[in-house]
C-alpha cells in the first residue's frame, strides 16, 4: 500500500512502540506493518502491504501519536474464505470493540461495514496504548492492513451547522475569586483576598447570659462594614483566652474554667445564638469553631469529652447553611459531622504530620474546606516555609513546597503568607502562582449554542468545564446564561441553569510532586441546559455565562477564560434573536484580575 509519510521511528525496547505514519487527509492511519508485532509477519499483494498471523493468535500494538481528542475508529482487513477471524481492539488495556471478519470473499473490508460495531467519539490521548488482538479461524491468517482514526464531529449535519462552537482561551493569570485563596484583613485591600478572618472575644458579643443576638448583629455590622461592597466575606472565630491580651470571658462566667457545668450550659447557648446570627448572613463564608483553649485553637486549656460532644453536636445543628471548621482532624466528632479544618502551620517543617492526619480523614476536602495560615518564627521554620511571607512566595524552594502542600492536601485558603511585600514584583509573581492553585479554578474548553434563537422557542446551551484547582467551590452557587446588549453590555434576558450542582466540579486527586499533576485527573463536566426565550426584541445580542453569588444573584466567581467583561460576565459569542446573522465572534475583552467592581448584597435573616 502507498505510504503517505516519509519515515518512521523504530524503538528498541519490546515494550516501546514505533511512531505512527500520518496521512495528509483528515483520517489518521496507522499501517499494520509499523506496529509492534507478536505472531505476525509482513506480507504484500501488489501495492498493498499488510500483516498476517503466524499462529492461532496474534497481537499488534502501538502508541497513539496523534493529537489528543475524540475519534471514530475504523480498520481495514481481509475477509478470508477459508476461515472467519475475530478482532478485538483495546485502549489502555480496556476493550472498546471486537468484530468478526465477515463476507468470506477474500476481499478487503472496513470494520464500519458492520455499522453497529464501529466505535465513535472515543477519547484518546497522545501516548495512549492501542492493542489489536486477533484469533484465527480454521486455516485463516487474520490479515490486517491498517487502523484509521477520524476526528469526531467533523460531519456537517444540519444540527451542527446551526450551532456556534467556541473554544475559549484559558486566562493564564491568578484570579481574585470568592470563597478561596489568600485571606487577609479587610483594611489591607489585598490584591487577591476575598476572605477575611475575624477574631471575636466572647464578651464583645455576649457579656452576660441575658445578651441577645442583637448584640452579635451590632458587632458584626460594625466589624464587617464595607465587605459586601468589595466582594469580601468573613471567617469568624470566637475566643475566650489570648495570652497578653484582654480577656474574652463574659462577666458572669469564672475566668479560665473550660470544664465546669456552667461553662457547658453557656457555650451551648452561645452557639445557638451564633447560628441564629450567622447561618443566614451572606457576609459569612465559613465558621471556625474556636471557643476552646488559647486563641480558640481547641488545644490547651482543654475541656471535658462530654463538652466536646455537646459543642460539636450544637455546631452541626446550628449551622445548616454555613460550613464549620475545627482545629484538628480526628476530634470533635469529625467522623460524624461534615467539619472542615483550620491549620495554623501550613507548610511548616515541624508540622508535616498534620498532613498525615488530614489524609486519614480524606476525602473530607471534597465537602468541607481546609484552610488556615502559614506560621513563622518557631522551630525549623527557616527550613520551611522560610523567614517570612515574602521569602515564602519569592524563593522557589519555599514556594514550591507550599504549593505541593496545597495541592496534595487540597488547601482552600490561607493567611499570614498573604502579608508578602506587594511592592516586590518577584513576590507578586510568586504569589500569583500560589493563588492559582488554592481553591477552585474552572476552565471552560468548549461552548455550543444556536446561531439563531426565535422568540417563544426552546434552545440549548452546552459547555465543557474542568476544575484545575485544588478544591471545589463549597456552596452550590447558580450558573447564569444571559443575553447582553452589545452596546451597554448589560443583560436584556437571563436565566439560571437548573441541572447543575457546582459543588460537583471537583479537582483531581493524589498529587504527584515529580510530574506536578494529579494522578487522578479532574473530570471534564459536560453541561447541557435548555431554556425558553421570551420578551426579547429582534436583534443581535451577546450570549454570556456567569457564576452568581446567591446574595443578590450578582456575578461573582469567574471562569478562568479570557472571554470577560467587567462586572463578572463571560461573553461567549453573538447570537441572532428572530433574525439570521453572519458574524458571531466577540472582542474587546476586559482583564479579569483588573476588575474591582464585583459585590454582593448584604442579606441577614434571623
Amino acid at each position: 500500500m502507498r505510504k503517505l509519510c516519509n519515515y518512521f521511528l523504530l524503538l528498541v525496547s519490546v515494550f516501546v512502540f514505533v511512531s505512527l505514519s500520518i496521512t495528509q487527509a483528515s483520517e489518521k492511519r496507522v499501517q499494520a506493518e509499523q506496529m509492534q508485532l507478536t505472531n505476525y509477519q509482513v506480507g504484500s499483494i501488489e501495492n498493498t502491504t499488510f500483516i498476517k498471523l503466524t499462529s492461532s493468535t496474534g497481537v499488534a500494538q502501538f502508541k497513539f501519536s496523534f493529537p489528543s481528542g475524540k475519534y471514530d475508529i475504523n480498520a481495514r482487513y481481509l475477509s478470508e474464505k477459508v476461515g472467519q477471524n475475530t478482532y478485538a481492539l483495546y485502549l489502555n488495556g480496556v476493550q472498546i470493540v471486537s468484530w468478526l471478519g465477515k463476507n468470506r470473499d477474500d476481499k478487503f473490508h472496513m470494520m464500519n461495514e458492520q455499522q453497529w460495531h464501529i466505535p465513535r467519539r472515543i477519547a484518546i490521548n497522545n501516548g495512549d496504548e492501542i492493542r489489536i488482538e486477533t484469533l484465527s479461524g480454521t486455516g485463516s491468517l487474520a490479515i490486517l492492513d491498517y487502523i484509521e482514526f477520524t476526528e469526531s464531529n467533523k460531519k456537517n449535519s444540519t444540527t451542527k451547522q446551526s450551532l456556534v462552537t467556541v473554544y475559549p482561551e484559558e486566562y493564564e493569570g491568578a484570579i481574585r475569586n470568592p470563597l478561596m485563596g489568600f485571606r487577609s484583613g479587610l483594611e489591607k485591600n489585598h490584591e487577591y483576598a476575598t476572605l477575611s478572618k475575624t477574631y471575636i472575644r466572647w464578651n464583645e458579643i455576649e457579656n452576660t447570659a441575658n445578651d441577645g443576638i442583637e448584640k452579635i448583629k451590632e458587632f458584626c455590622d460594625a466589624k464587617w462594614r464595607g465587605g459586601a461592597e468589595r466582594n469580601v466575606k468573613f471567617v469568624p472565630r470566637v475566643y475566650l483566652t489570648w495570652p497578653r491580651r484582654e480577656s474574652g470571658w463574659p462577666s458572669d462566667l469564672p475566668e479560665g474554667n473550660f470544664t465546669s457545668d456552667q461553662f457547658k450550659e453557656r457555650v451551648i447557648a452561645l452557639i445557638k445564638k451564633l447560628g441564629q446570627a450567622w447561618d443566614n448572613d451572606s457576609r459569612v463564608a465559613f465558621i471556625e469553631m474556636g471557643l476552646i483553649g488559647e486563641w480558640g485553637e481547641m488545644e490547651w486549656p482543654d475541656t471535658r469529652e462530654d463538652i466536646k460532644e455537646a459543642v460539636s453536636a450544637q455546631f452541626a445543628i446550628s449551622f445548616q447553611n454555613k460550613l464549620v471548621m475545627i482545629r484538628w482532624p480526628n476530634t470533635y466528632n469529625d467522623d460524624i459531622y461534615n467539619f472542615g479544618y483550620y491549620w495554623d502551620s501550613w507548610g511548616h517543617y515541624d508540622q508535616r504530620y498534620y498532613g498525615f492526619h488530614l489524609n486519614n480523614v480524606s476525602p473530607r476536602w471534597k465537602t468541607a474546606p481546609i484552610g488556615g495560615e502559614t506560621a513563622y518564627g518557631w522551630g525549623n521554620s527557616l527550613i520551611q516555609p522560610g523567614k517570612g511571607p515574602t521569602e515564602t512566595v519569592s524563593i522557589p524552594i519555599h514556594r514550591n513546597f507550599l504549593i505541593d502542600e496545597i495541592r496534595s492536601l487540597h488547601g482552600n485558603h490561607m493567611d499570614w503568607v498573604s502579608d508578602y511585600d506587594h511592592s516586590s514584583e518577584i513576590a507578586k509573581a510568586g504569589a500569583a502562582l500560589i493563588q492559582k492553585v488554592m481553591g477552585y479554578r474552572f476552565v471552560i474548553s468548549e461552548i455550543n449554542y444556536p446561531k439563531r434563537i426565535d422568540a417563544d422557542t426552546k434552545f440549548i446551551v452546552s459547555f465543557k468545564v474542568k476544575n484545575t484547582g485544588s478544591t471545589p467551590l463549597y456552596y452550590n452557587w447558580p450558573v447564569e446564561v444571559s443575553l447582553l446588549d452589545p452596546k451597554t453590555k448589560q443583560p436584556v434576558w437571563k436565566n439560571t441553569c437548573t441541572n447543575i450542582d457546582i459543588r460537583n466540579w471537583q479537582p483531581g486527586d493524589k498529587w504527584d510532586e515529580k510530574s506536578d499533576t494529579y494522578s487522578i485527573p479532574a473530570e471534564i463536566h459536560t453541561i447541557n441546559q435548555s431554556f425558553q426565550l421570551s420578551g426579547v426584541p429582534t436583534g443581535e445580542y451577546i450570549l454570556s455565562l456567569a457564576i452568581l453569588d446567591p446574595a443578590g444573584n450578582r456575578p461573582s466567581a469567574r471562569f478562568a477564560i479570557k472571554n470577560y467583561f467587567n462586572g463578572g460576565r463571560h461573553p461567549i459569542g453573538k447570537v441572532g434573536i428572530n433574525q439570521t446573522i453572519d458574524s458571531f465572534s466577540v472582542s474587546g475583552f476586559d482583564d479579569i484580575q483588573s476588575d474591582s467592581t464585583l459585590s454582593y448584597k448584604k442579606v441577614v435573616i434571623f
